[in-house]
């Protein structure tokens, strides 16, 4: 697997004056372009729940990414493996290749 090259977390986010959910490292904020924006197609309630919904998620990526290799690294006993257990850490490699840019 390749080094991870993103943004290091945690992130937070900010809701800017065009209602625009920006994403900034927690130890640079507010010194530093954000590294992502989430948009809102329209301004429904709707759009502004997802919106808000979508910044959580993102803004956890870096938490989700470092749990998901903590999950891929265990050293799980012969004896105790599953296929319930192979699929979950296939579906693991799977998504910390893509976020390698492996995929």
């Amino acid at each position: 697997m390749n080094k991870t090259t993103f943004t290091k977390g945690p992130w937070a986010s900010e809701v800017n004056r065009d209602g625009v959910t920006e994403f900034y490292p927690k130890d640079r904020y507010p010194c530093m372009q954000p590294i992502a924006s989430c948009y809102a197609k329209d301004v429904s309630e709707h759009a502004k729940v997802e919106n808000r919904a979508n910044a959580r998620l993102i803004a956890s990526a870096p938490e989700l990414f470092k749990a998901l290799k903590a999950i891929y690294e265990i050293d799980v006993p012969d004896a105790e493996w599953s296929p319930t257990l192979e699929k979950c850490f296939g579906v693991a490699l799977d998504a910390i290749a893509k976020v390698e840019g492996e995929k």
